[in-house]
């Protein structure tokens, strides 16, 4: 299997979403997320409604950039 150059990190998140009738928010998602590409995915969060997954993927996303060294731009 290849593995990723520690100068070219990759992170890697698959958001499930689907509706669950009756519900208010009726929204739901499930994020999976990759930190590195040697391991399994892992759930990072279940959220409901656009504003929480919005959320929930931003702070992922904040948490995976602050665990690379730094980058250009």
């Amino acid at each position: 299997m290849a593995t990723n150059p520690p100068d070219n990190p990759i992170g890697v998140a698959v958001l499930r979403v689907w509706w669950e009738p009756g519900s208010k928010p009726a929204l739901r998602a499930r994020l999976l997320v990759v930190n590195d590409a040697q391991e399994a995915p892992a759930e990072y969060a279940t959220a409901a409604g656009i504003d929480d997954v919005c959320a929930d993927i931003r702070s992922w996303l904040r948490e995976w950039s602050e665990l690379q060294p730094p980058q250009g731009g």
